[in-house]
């Protein structure tokens, strides 16, 4: 029995890197994992992967910053396994240049991965969190959620040729903070 049995986990950006190193642990602790890319090949991977452990998987891919990702990546979990229970926000990239070069597309691009793709996808998850809150509360059960929004240092430090990115980092900060203090009365850890 693994730690996570019966846990469903949503991670971003898990066909590759950082992201995919998260999908496989969760699996590996008895998660069934929703994995997400831009590309169908590396979520593919990933997911034969899990498999290979004897895990459970599925894919949601595409942008995470297309307007109606949040939602379709929640209903992917609610529909394949009938729960989510840990949602990681990894998804990201860099798109570097200093200020007076970088433009407005370079700006938006990277808060709309690393900030607004969060908001978003977080937003949907409470539209399944509340109810199912409520429903376990009526059944006498109490189940603690997770939810794990990745930040960097340059949030904190800031760092050269990153406006972007660390702007996007900080407000992520902020966001997991916030979050912490909104939903900790629905036994959820940000």
């Amino acid at each position: 029995m693994g730690q996570l049995d019966g846990r469903v986990a949503i991670v971003t950006g898990s066909g590759r890197g950082i992201g995919q190193q998260i999908a496989l642990r969760l699996a590996r602790d008895g998660a069934k994992v929703v994995v997400n890319d831009l590309d169908e090949a590396p979520a593919n991977e990933t997911i034969a992967m899990i498999r290979a452990l004897g895990g459970e998987a599925v894919a949601c891919n595409g942008d995470v910053a297309a307007p109606d990702f949040g939602e379709r990546i929640v209903k992917t979990a609610l529909d394949a396994f009938g729960d989510a229970h840990i949602v990681v926000n990894n998804a990201g990239y860099t798109w570097d240049s200093v200020i007076q070069k970088m433009s407005d597309e370079q700006w938006d691009a990277i808060l709309d991965v690393h900030l607004k793709a969060p908001f978003r996808i977080l937003r949907a998850f409470f539209a399944h969190l509340r109810p199912a809150v409520e429903r376990e509360a009526q059944e006498g059960r109490r189940v603690v959620r997770k939810v794990v929004n990745i930040s960097s240092t340059s949030g904190v430090n800031g760092n050269a040729g990153q406006s972007n990115y660390s702007a996007a980092k900080a407000g992520i900060n902020g966001l997991t903070k916030t979050l912490a203090k909104e939903w900790g009365r629905y036994n959820v850890t940000v």
